[in-house]
């Protein structure tokens, strides 16, 4: 009878360790790292980088205490499985790290950002890079000073930033600042988006007048950007996306409002053209998709992947991105985490054969003994 207990109490220990744990890397391992194209010669070449979007950690006020803490482990092991196997050197998260940001007091909003830098812990060698979302500091309409600088300060960010990692071009962008309204935070981008494309033009093209005042060094080669924000770029609706991991048919059909579900087509050719990029990665929907964007006709056509959401409180089977970028060319690869439907399925057929074993081998017995006992 003891082993018996023993052997129920591990067969139950073993189907949680399954699903809390072994699920995740069983999962991850089978995807890898996209293969190398282009200039890409060798592992001192181009950037790896790992990218997700919507997190959305929950705050105070809405979901349940025990919706919270599932998801937060959800992300976090996955997060740290991820970390573990491929080891990038750069992580992106394009923005909605919170549910609630826009809404929380000043100590709550710091207590987020210590789950957040607690859960998605990274090595030293690893480097974090943020850009914001409408949930972290609010729509455009209800962005204030206060929550724009308290989000910004937390995690280095601005309206607009340029940053180079190994020789690669990436511009940062806050979606909510893109309204072009006049506003206060739309005029710092603006200014700060013309300052860019100038560095931009400058390293293209070193020798013309207005680059002798050294805004950008003359050594510096030039490498098309890649744009990183929030909100994806203008489009009517997901019906262009064809993705096997898209938005549902009903949700496709729903028409994008400009400035809530993606940027507007003013901003949209604005950044295009100014910026010239040669790949844009959003996130917001949610959703996958693949949109092929172009800034006047017979020029390059610009691709922009929408990440999924990394919450299984939005997806039944987040994902996330892995690439390498060099000076000249890119390559990607999506990466899927556990489904939740099969992990459930898991735990239910696990307990149903349990209690099943548990019948069969224990109660069963038990309850035939006494019986002869009583016949006895």
């Amino acid at each position: 009878m003891l082993k018996r207990l023993l052997g129920l109490v591990g067969a139950s220990l073993g189907l949680v360790f399954w699903c809390e744990y072994l699920v995740y890397i069983s999962v991850i391992y089978q995807c890898s790292w996209p293969l190398p194209v282009g200039d890409y010669n060798d592992s001192e070449d181009g950037i790896r980088a790992m990218v997700l979007a919507d997190t959305h950690l929950l705050g105070p006020y809405r979901g349940h205490w025990f919706d919270k803490l599932r998801r937060e482990w959800q992300m976090h092991r996955a997060f740290q499985t991820a970390v573990g196997i491929f080891q990038p050197e750069v992580v992106f998260f394009l923005g909605d790290l919170f549910d609630e940001g826009m809404w929380v007091s000043d100590e709550a909003f710091q207590h987020y950002v210590d789950r957040f830098k607690h859960l998605f812990k990274v090595p030293d060698a690893i480097q974090v890079i943020v850009v914001p979302g409408n949930h972290d500091m609010g729509f455009h309409y209800a962005l204030a000073p206060r929550l724009y600088n308290r989000f910004n300060q937390a995690f280095n960010s601005s309206s607009m930033q340029i940053i180079n990692l190994k020789e690669v071009t990436f511009i940062l962008v806050n979606s909510m600042a893109m309204h072009d309204d006049g506003c206060y935070l739309c005029h710092s981008a603006q200014v700060r988006l013309k300052n860019i494309a100038d560095k931009l033009d400058c390293a293209q093209n070193p020798s013309q007048s207005k680059c002798s005042n050294k805004r950008i060094s003359s050594n510096t080669e030039y490498s098309k950007p890649i744009i990183l924000q929030h909100f994806p770029m203008f489009r009517e609706s997901d019906m262009v996306c064809t993705d096997p991991d898209s938005a549902p048919q009903v949700e496709k059909e729903k028409p994008f409002r400009p400035k809530w579900d993606c940027l507007s087509k003013d901003s949209t050719d604005t950044l295009l053209s100014a910026l010239k990029p040669r790949l844009i990665l959003s996130g917001h929907t949610h959703h996958a998709c693949l949109v092929h964007h172009q800034v006047e006709k017979n020029t390059e056509v610009i691709p922009e992947y929408s990440v999924p959401s990394f919450s299984w409180r939005n997806r039944n089977e987040p994902s996330f991105f892995l690439g390498i970028f060099t000076r000249r060319d890119y390559t990607l690869s999506k990466c899927f985490m556990p489904r939740e439907s099969t992990v459930i399925f898991t735990y239910i057929s696990g307990i149903l054969a349990l209690v099943i074993y548990s019948l069969a081998t224990i109660c069963i017995p038990t309850l035939r003994q006494r019986l002869r006992r009583k016949q006895e």
